[in-house]
C-alpha cells in the first residue's frame, strides 16, 4: 500500500509538471470526515494530497515559484500542515496509522527539501 501511495504522489508531481503555467493541485480523499485546503500564489507550484480513512485533516500553502508538496495520510485522526514560501522548495509528508499523528512543515527561501514519515 505504501509503495502504491508513493508511486501515486510521484506520478502526480510528474504529470503536473507538464503544465505550461499556473499552479496545480490534486486532491484524493476516501473515507468519512476528511478535510483538506490548498492555497497557492505564484506560478508553477504543484500540490498533491491523498487521504484515506477518517477524520484526517491537511492544509497546503504555497507562495512563490516552482514549489512542490505531497501529503499522504492513511488511517484516521492524522493532521498535516505544509507551508512553503519562496522558490524551488519540496516537501513530502506521509503518515500511516490511527494514532493521530501531527506534522507541521514550514519552509522559507530557496531550494529547501523536507521529508516527514510517521507510522504506528
Amino acid at each position: 500500500m505504501k509503495k502504491l501511495i508513493l508511486s501515486t504522489v510521484a506520478t502526480l508531481a510528474i504529470s503536473a509538471s507538464a503544465a505550461v503555467a499556473g499552479n496545480v493541485s490534486i486532491v484524493d480523499q476516501w473515507g468519512i470526515g476528511n478535510a483538506q485546503g490548498t492555497f497557492q500564489s505564484g506560478d508553477f507550484n504543484i500540490s498533491g494530497t491523498g487521504q484515506y480513512g477518517g477524520a484526517n485533516g491537511s492544509m497546503t500553502i504555497q507562495n512563490g515559484l516552482g514549489n512542490v508538496a505531497g501529503t499522504v495520510q492513511d488511517g484516521a485522526f492524522n493532521s498535516s500542515l505544509t507551508n512553503q514560501w519562496g522558490a524551488g522548495n519540496a516537501a513530502g509528508t506521509m503518515q500511516f496509522g490511527n494514532n493521530g499523528h501531527v506534522s507541521e512543515t514550514v519552509q522559507e527561501g530557496l531550494g529547501n527539501v523536507s521529508l516527514t514519515v510517521q507510522t504506528d
